[in-house]
């Protein structure tokens, strides 16, 4: 099983409390809509910070395919309240 990295802006995000919340609320919504992993549990994702080039930016990692592209919707909606950049998907290994 690969690995699926999104990867968002600091300045995507608007702040690490909005990106964290949007996090929270789609873990929440997984787990009620019964979107889950074989054990059960909501979805696993870590989240990185990176700096590089003189610039900020978050990578989420999704073991699983379907909830990375999920969350991008999820975040999709999200970033419609307060309008930013598309992130950009990048496949891992």
């Amino acid at each position: 099983m690969s690995e699926v990295v999104l990867q968002i802006s600091a300045d995507e995000s608007g702040d690490g409390a909005r990106l964290s919340h949007a996090l929270d609320a789609f873990a929440k919504w997984s787990s009620d809509t019964g979107l889950s992993t074989d054990s059960g549990d909501a979805p696993d994702i870590m989240m990185m910070t990176e700096y590089s080039g003189g610039a900020m930016r978050r990578k989420l990692v999704f073991q699983n395919r379907d909830h990375a592209a999920r969350f991008l919707v999820f975040w999709r909606i999200e970033k419609q309240r307060g309008r930013g950049p598309e992130p950009m998907v990048a496949a891992g290994g």
